[in-house]
């Protein structure tokens, strides 16, 4: 792999991008319609992982690029584009990062939250 520079000039800049989301997600709104913490978080995530997911180039051997400009290049702009493997890594690496974080949710709630549940429903 000869373009580490350009992967961690991808990582930095998905980071940033990801802090500033998390910063303008935070503050809009009222409270009553912003989302929950851990929601945000995991939206946030899931956000930097879309630009952070790798995909082969065609005709390229040994050479990935984000999945998410491949797909996009390669069906928008080939006449006859594989976009077929960028897209089903798009979709499945979106997809169990959506489940593995909202099953984070389900299993790490805090137990205030229990507590009032079953408050309310007495």
């Amino acid at each position: 792999m000869l373009y580490v520079n350009e992967w961690i000039a991808i990582a930095v800049l998905a980071f940033i991008g990801a802090f500033c989301l998390n910063l303008v997600l935070r503050g809009s709104g009222p409270a009553r319609a912003r989302l929950p913490g851990k929601l945000r978080y995991i939206f946030v995530t899931m956000v930097m992982v879309f630009f952070l997911l790798p995909a082969p180039v065609p005709n390229y051997p040994g050479v990935y690029a984000p999945a998410f400009v491949v797909f996009v290049f390669e069906s928008v702009f080939q006449s006859n584009g594989q976009a077929n493997e960028s897209q089903g890594i798009l979709v499945l690496g979106l997809g169990g990062g959506s489940i593995i974080g909202l099953l984070a949710l389900v299993v790490f709630r805090s137990k205030n939250n229990r507590g009032t549940d079953k408050v309310a429903a007495d």
